[in-house]
This record gives C-alpha cells, sequence and structure tokens, in this order.
C-alpha cells in the first residue's frame, strides 16, 4: 500500500512538472515551435515516460492552460480572503498578470486560436468567471469603490471585444503586451471607479 501511494505521489509530482516545464515553453516559443521531444530533454525523462501522461501536444496543452488558470483562480481567492478590500483584489490581479504577460510570447495566443478545444475552455470559462465577478462587483459597489450607473456586462463585453482586436490587429507587434494590458486595465478600471476607488488605484499605480 505504502509502494502505491509512494507511486501515484510521484507520478503527480511529475505530471505537475511536465505541465510546468511544456507552460514555460509554450509562452516562451509559441505553440508550434514547441516539440514533446524538447519537454523529455529539458525533464531528463524519456518520450515514452511524456507519452505515458501526455498522448500528444494538444492534450499537454489543454491541460498546461487549465492547470494555469485553475492556480490563477487558487491564488486570487486565497489572497481575497484576507485582502482589506475588492480594490486590494482588483491590484492583485493586475500585478500577476502584468508580470506573466512580460514574458509571453504573442505566438502563444496567436497559435492557440487553432485549438477549437482550448477556445471551448476559455469561452466556457469565461463565461463562469463573468457569473463569479458579478458578486465581486456588487460587493464593490457596496463598499464605495465602483460605480453603481454602469452596466457591468457592456463593460465585459466591451473589455472582450478589445482584446480581440489587439489579437487580430497584432498590436502586439508594435507595443509590448504588458503594455498594452496596463494601458487597457486602467482605462476600463478607471472609468468604474468612484473617487474612493480611483484614490486607491492611484495610489497603486504610483507605488507600481
Amino acid at each position: 500500500m505504502r509502494k502505491t501511494n509512494n507511486m501515484t505521489a510521484y507520478r503527480e509530482s511529475l505530471r505537475q512538472r511536465i505541465l510546468d516545464t511544456a507552460m514555460m515553453f509554450f509562452k516562451k516559443r509559441g505553440i508550434k515551435a514547441v516539440r514533446m521531444d524538447d519537454i523529455a530533454t529539458e525533464m531528463a525523462i524519456s518520450k515514452r515516460t511524456l507519452y505515458e501522461i501526455y498522448s500528444n501536444k494538444e492534450d499537454l496543452l489543454y491541460e498546461c492552460v487549465r492547470n494555469e488558470n485553475e492556480m490563477l483562480m487558487r491564488k486570487l481567492t486565497d489572497y481575497a480572503m484576507t485582502a482589506e478590500n475588492e480594490m486590494a483584489v482588483v491590484a492583485y490581479f493586475i500585478k500577476l498578470r502584468l508580470k506573466d504577460l512580460g514574458s509571453i510570447n504573442p505566438l502563444f495566443f496567436t497559435e492557440m486560436d487553432k485549438y477549437e478545444r482550448i477556445v471551448r475552455f476559455f469561452r466556457t470559462n469565461n463565461a463562469r468567471q463573468t457569473a463569479r465577478s458579478q458578486e465581486f462587483v456588487r460587493k464593490g459597489i457596496e463598499h464605495g469603490f465602483f460605480r453603481r450607473d454602469i452596466n457591468y456586462d457592456i463593460i465585459n463585453m466591451m473589455g472582450d471585444a478589445a482584446m480581440n482586436h489587439v489579437m487580430r490587429t497584432r498590436m502586439y507587434e508594435k507595443y509590448k503586451l504588458n503594455d498594452i494590458f496596463h494601458t487597457f486595465i486602467i482605462v476600463f478600471l478607471r472609468g468604474c471607479c468612484t473617487e474612493k476607488g480611483l484614490a486607491y488605484l492611484d495610489k497603486f499605480v504610483e507605488d507600481n
């Protein structure tokens, strides 16, 4: 029994290391340029071992995306439990995304559109996150950080349209992804904030 538990723990640890290594390569090089051989070589494991866990690159990519999303949500949830207010959570999210986007090859996003399974995942996940954000916004309004006179469903749709435009027009070839995100989030967010929310946001921008 102990041996079985040890093997299970090892296999789970190996699976997570594969996801971490693969995602690092996908973000750095883009999806198309990464081979399963590259991942196995980097990890000093056999290709057979890798293929026993993930039978093809698309399955591996899907799990990488799903795993990263789960980790991000876990970080935000954990942080929100002790954060002083909703604006602190927003600021924390911005920090995480700016740090991540600063090291991503734009090809990672453009090439991901070719994988229908992953596109469906993002579509479903966005719908789920929109439902969660409604409660978050409600609390932010209640605590005086977000304006009451805004339709936040429209804001969400406008945000999606803006980011789709960034990808479609390849704006990232002229500007860095983290600069685009910073500009986008600050402009949209400022429009949603009350004076109290703006004071918190401006302090965050000044400090960072």
